[in-house]
């Protein structure tokens, strides 16, 4: 094997360490009293699907030989049942997505209107075709015989034992991170193969596909290994599989085609018995049963496929309110695997229509619902906030995005529901919905109307999250503010509970200009243990705010978490110009010294963003207060000003001192680093502010704005233990007063924030967060405004 690093940096340190999660007795008692009876009496069911299968698994007898024809329904067995089975595979009346059955239509618009698709799923094939994969920022080559079993990183091979004793948990134990193995045998790049061989026919292609498969179920026996420990991995690899088998099925041979068949009927037996449901009840049980459903509806000859699919579409069904809160978001509190979620009981819903079937009128309306949400928290680029946990697994990846641009949903969505909006946001027919709805999806598409979104601003009051955008075209301001839950269903007690959400309350997403300016750090790594691990998922890898070096919820380690917080939505206004939303938190609020963390973000009319902290409680505190910077050059301009590439600037002011401290690509994860997706890092600047207070009430008070490089618009006026922030915008002058901040004088006020708007021959334009009056000396601001010199760059 032969390994290249890709262009992105990575963790060098790849040594045995264990993840700091280990559960005391303690904890699994605590884990045990929290659960329902029901959930009791599923586990201890699974235990004893797990002891009787280890016992056959000991005797050689979990999957005879023969399994493939004792699987069939009863018309296939018997003599010359290969011959048969075949036969009734060709005259199949199951249907996949319609990509995969209208060929020359298909070929003609790849070649008329998607050739630069065309042309990447040739390239990737290609690479497929000579083993070379990517993967976690990782590029590498495999000369030969795949060992699927072993991490394709570092070479450290799993143990080839019963699934569910493989220790794929409590981090890298000597035999690599188990993602990097599990990514090889999802077989994603099969897909690619199988596009290439359905567009371009090229025989190596095909040839490639059988020989990847057959190599992949040779190195792993049913149940055997790591490819086997999760039930998710068969069920990625499963929808793998029936893409490339849809593609090329009518050129496989007899004997390949058996061994695939058996393949699939391996996989759904799988599935059927190891669904996860209370261990992962969310993205993983969704996913495994989406799988589980769509080998049923397309390999009818099996004899298990109608008990399958019964029992696949009552889990997608009755567990359907577990996934989603009402307003559509995922309750893992996960954009990505909210996708994922969503993408599942797409797949799963299209696929039985197909069929002549259909899922409960409540799952499409949790799907509408959950891409109305993907619209709403999308970025001006395009993108998703990279929020909470993710991986490289994308249940729909028939086309090579961007990592978190998901607006094929959008698409896919503007022709199942009709939807204008949906159309405008998607941009375009993405290729991934081109496959899903086949040609005519592609003429229902280009024949709709195309209408921006009709709101800029909304509060997504049960996921927990407030966006507000100037309006919907690229070069838009942009923020997206989370006042939700770190997820559904955490407790705040010493049970432990584990989830993809990360300890992230009211931490913020910000662009001005339709350029990134403050990010999400997104997060480095599942399984290697130590700093790199955990720090992305803790509050100090995000835009808020610690207290005594705490984060908001105990991180146990990994995904595991105790005494999470609750959130409470305090105002939240909108008036298609602007927006504000105010929430706290009770996070920090545990002990005789109690801090409540209060936020208010306010996106202003004129390119720029105010951000108020407040921290009410007794006692001597250290406060934290962290901004990420995406990749660029922050420049300090003072010691409470920096400029963010020339474009961006953050000043800040508050009623007591607070140091500021830059950092990018330092030797620690928490030194400025962000990761666009698992295993990748890059550089990125981030401002750390600290404070020592033993006041009763602490106030900070942000400043962020677009501004030229050499005319900074915000200056700090201080004047009698008072200070007041000026923001120009254009030829006027905005007086900002934050409580604690500004105190009487010019502005006095008992709200949180007040923006007084100076303008020449013009009234004062007044407006505040919270509170009850607002009071401004006009002439003495007047005044203020016409004397204001703006600040001289310290260089």
């Amino acid at each position: 094997m032969v390994l290249r690093v890709g262009h992105r940096e990575r963790h060098p340190d790849h040594t045995k360490v264990v993840s700091g999660f280990s559960r005391t007795l303690a904890d699994r008692l605590r884990k045990l009293s929290a659960m329902s009876a029901r959930e009791v009496a599923e586990r201890v069911r699974y235990k004893t699907v797990l002891s009787f299968e280890r016992r056959q698994h000991r005797r050689g007898t979990l999957a005879p030989a023969n399994r493939l024809e004792q699987a069939l329904r009863r018309d296939l067995r018997g003599a010359d049942w290969p011959r048969r089975l075949v036969a009734a595979r060709r005259s199949t009346t199951s249907r996949f997505f319609p990509g995969a059955h209208c060929v020359d239509p298909m070929r003609q618009l790849f070649e008329m209107v998607y050739g630069k698709e065309r042309a990447d799923t040739l390239r990737h094939a290609a690479d497929a075709r000579d083993q070379r994969f990517e993967f976690f920022g990782y590029s590498f080559h495999v000369d030969g015989e795949i060992d699927w079993q072993a991490d394709p990183v570092t070479g450290a091979r799993w143990p080839s034992v019963f699934h569910a004793d493989v220790p794929v948990h409590g981090g890298d134990l000597g035999y690599g991170d188990v993602k990097h193995v599990w990514e090889l045998s999802r077989q994603q790049y099969l897909i690619d193969l199988a596009k290439a061989y359905f567009l371009a026919r090229e025989s190596g292609d095909l040839a490639a596909v059988r020989r990847l498969v057959r190599s992949w179920i040779a190195g792993n026996p049913y149940a055997t290994g790591v490819n086997w420990s999760c039930a998710l991995e068969p069920a990625f690899r499963a929808w793998s599989w029936l893409w490339a088998y849809h593609l090329i099925s009518p050129d496989l041979d007899e004997v390949f085609h058996l061994e695939w068949l058996c393949g699939f009927y391996d996989h759904g037996r799988f599935l059927a018995r190891h669904l996860e449901h209370y261990s992962s009840p969310y993205n993983h049980l969704i996913g495994e049963a989406s799988a589980l459903y769509a080998i049923a509806l397309s390999f009818p000859e099996f004899a298990d496929s109608d008990a399958w699919r019964a029992q696949a579409q009552a889990v997608l069904e009755t567990r359907l309110r577990e996934q989603f809160y009402t307003d559509g978001g995922s309750v893992e509190q996960s954009t990505f695997y909210h996708h994922a979620t969503v993408g599942f009981y797409l797949l799963s819903g299209l696929l039985a229509r197909q069929n002549g079937r259909d899922l409960s009128p409540d799952v499409w309306k949790a799907v509408e619902r959950g891409i109305d949400f993907s619209m709403d928290l999308m970025q001006p680029d395009g993108s998703t906030p990279q929020i909470g946990g993710a991986d490289d697994g994308k249940p729909i990846r028939m086309e090579h995005l961007p990592f978190w641009d998901f607006r094929a949903y959008q698409a896919v969505g503007a022709v199942v529901f009709g939807r204008a909006d949906f159309k405008a946001t998607a941009g375009r027919f993405h290729e991934d919905a081109l496959w899903l709805l086949g040609p005519s999806g592609f003429e229902q598409f280009s024949g709709l109307e195309s209408r921006s979104p009709s709101r800029t601003a909304v509060l997504r009051q049960a996921s927990g999250y407030a966006v507000d955008r100037a309006d919907w075209s690229s070069h838009a301001d942009y923020v997206c503010f989370d006042v939700g839950e770190q997820a559904a269903g955490m407790r705040q007690d010493a049970v432990p509970n584990s989830m993809h959400g990360h300890a992230d309350c009211l931490s913020i997403v910000a662009w001005l200009g339709g350029r990134r300016v403050l990010v999400d750090s997104g997060l480095y790594a599942y399984n290697c243990g130590g700093p790199w691990e955990a720090h992305f998922r803790e509050t100090a890898a995000h835009n808020t705010a610690r207290v005594d070096g705490r984060d908001q919820a105990r991180h146990i380690g990994k995904m595991a978490w105790s005494h999470s917080y609750r959130v409470r939505i305090e105002d939240h206004v909108a008036d298609g110009s602007q927006s504000w939303t105010v929430a706290s938190h009770d996070g920090y609020a545990r002990g005789t010294e109690a801090v409540t963390h209060r936020r208010a973000v306010w996106r202003r009319p004129g390119s720029y963003l105010l951000v108020y902290d407040e921290f009410v409680g007794g006692g001597e505190h250290e406060l934290e207060v962290n901004f990420q910077f995406a990749p660029g050059t922050l420049e300090m301009f003072d010691s409470n000003h920096a400029v963010f590439e020339g474009f961006a600037e953050i000043a800040w002011v508050s009623d007591v001192e607070w140091t500021a401290q830059s950092r990018c690509g330092g030797p620690e994860p928490q030194d400025g680093w962000i990761c666009s997706s698992l295993g990748v890092r890059e550089e990125a600047p981030r401002v750390t502010l600290r404070a020592q207070t033993k006041a009763p009430r602490t106030s900070l008070l942000t400043v962020l704005a677009e501004c030229a490089h050499e005319s900074p618009r915000v200056t700090c006026v201080r004047e009698e233990g008072s200070t007041l922030v000026a923001v120009t915008v254009d030829s006027c002058t905005d007086w900002v007063a934050g409580a604690g901040i500004a105190t009487g004088g010019r502005i006095d006020t008992d709200g949180l924030l007040a923006v007084c708007r100076a303008a020449p021959g013009a009234e004062l334009q007044q407006t505040r967060v919270g509170g009850s009056y607002l009071r401004a000396n006009v002439g003495a601001l007047n005044q203020l405004s016409q004397s204001l010199r703006p600040p001289v760059r310290q260089r």
